[in-house]
């Protein structure tokens, strides 16, 4: 989907250039933040929808960290894809920080 050889998507639906732009930068900022020592580093982005009637549908996103041999996970569920993504790696990247924070 990207040019990001760490990034797995699961079940992530098709977004036009602009939301593609968005989750780019999002990307790129997140493993700014989180790349904090060397080693491999995988994220894997797994994305559930919910329709329950209506033209809306809500996503759930799960987000898998492995970074230093440790594994961070968050999900988020929310009506609008790119936000839950951000919410949901904002997360991971809050749990990251912490646990670097007590070295």
């Amino acid at each position: 989907m990207m040019e990001f050889p760490n990034v797995e998507f699961s079940k992530f639906p098709e977004i036009d250039e602009v939301d593609s732009a968005l989750l780019y930068k999002t990307l790129e900022h997140f493993f700014k933040k989180v790349s904090i020592e060397e080693g491999d580093t995988k994220l894997h982005l797994t994305v559930k929808e919910y329709k329950k009637g209506g033209l809306r549908a809500q996503h759930e996103v799960h987000a898998n960290l492995f970074l230093g041999g440790k594994q961070y996970f968050s999900q988020v569920t929310g009506w609008q894809l790119l936000e839950a993504v951000q919410e949901s790696l904002k997360k991971v990247e809050k749990e990251v920080q912490k646990v670097h924070s007590k070295k």
